[in-house]
């Protein structure tokens, strides 16, 4: 051991010799020191960043399941005011449905007078034999259970909340209580974030004809893009999306564009059935967003690197 010592200080000592042999020893060894510190630096950096948006992805998850309860939430209470209407029991149990479309016609015009047309009520009665009930207004019945979530039915997509109505442990008919699955935009832009909704092209056909003609603009991977709920700005930057990009989306993962951060959630309808998926998301522009804060955070580092790089280079020389 002493004398590896020994030989390392007479090559040091014979590097001193030869100032230029030293400098550029000396050199060498710094700049690899510094290149070395630098990737250790910035590939640490970088994994944090990306730690960043996948920790972003799962809240976004969060937030829309919040969101998903808070309407459940809502609808459930409407349900329960209308249960307890005695005339609206008696008008279910009869089948009346003059009275039954009365009272759902008020309700519903005086929520269109207080702006707040995307919340709709209807009323069924199981002794009405004339009319097409859905799958889930049939399961509803069935299991004498309340079910919740979306479906897209002939007049748009919207968040169901099926109650049966139940007098002498029987089913005498259903309240169905719905808002529009764009209800959840105004949400996200309160928070000043991107909800996107985009459908199935395999659920346009659920539509009525007015309902989809000349209102879904196509896009990759057989989604559309409501072109009446969303801006041509929105249009633009979701054009710009491929199939290997939506593809990164549907299977859970993030997406880094120029202008945007996004991520994406399948949206499945009350029988199960994938009827689209929900992609959210922030721009770059926003001012103390994730999105900022990760990019500055990376190019903080590589400044402070070549700062250090170039002064070495300045001490040296």
């Amino acid at each position: 051991m002493f004398g590896f010592i020994k030989m390392i200080q007479k090559w040091i000592a014979k590097l001193q010799s030869n100032k230029r042999m030293w400098f550029t020893t000396i050199f060498v060894i710094a700049s690899g020191g510094i290149l070395l510190s630098t990737y250790l630096l910035i590939s640490t950096t970088e994994r944090v960043a990306q730690n960043v948006y996948v920790n972003q992805t799962k809240e976004y998850e969060l937030r829309l399941k919040s969101l998903e309860k808070l309407i459940e939430k809502k609808l459930h209470q409407v349900a329960i005011a209308f249960s307890q209407n005695n005339a609206l029991i008696e008008a279910i149990q009869a089948n009346d449905t003059v009275t039954l479309d009365q009272i759902a016609n008020q309700f519903n015009t005086l929520l269109t007078e207080q702006n707040n047309s995307s919340l709709n009520i209807k009323f069924y009665s199981i002794q009405k034999q004339n009319e097409i009930i859905r799958n889930s207004i049939i399961a509803a019945i069935q299991t004498k259970n309340n079910i919740f979530g979306p479906e897209v039915i002939h007049d748009g997509i919207f968040y169901f909340f099926i109650s049966p109505i139940i007098k002498d442990n029987q089913v005498i008919g259903v309240i169905e209580v719905k808002e529009s699955i764009y209800t959840l935009k105004e949400s996200f832009n309160a928070l000043k974030q991107e909800y996107i909704f985009l459908l199935d092209s395999k659920m346009l056909p659920n539509l009525s004809i007015q309902n989809r003609e000349g209102l879904y603009l196509p896009l990759v991977k057989n989604f559309l893009l409501n072109n009446k709920v969303y801006d041509t700005k929105t249009q633009g930057y979701m054009s710009d999306i491929d199939n290997t990009s939506i593809q990164k989306i549907l299977s859970g993962d993030h997406l880094v564009m120029p202008e945007l951060y996004l991520n994406g959630v399948i949206i499945r309808d009350i029988n199960g059935v994938d009827i689209g998926v929900t992609i959210m998301g922030q721009t770059r522009h926003l001012e103390g967003g994730f999105i900022n804060i990760a990019q500055n955070m990376t190019s903080q580092v590589v400044m402070i690197t070549l700062g250090l790089i170039v002064s070495l280079l300045l001490f040296l020389f």
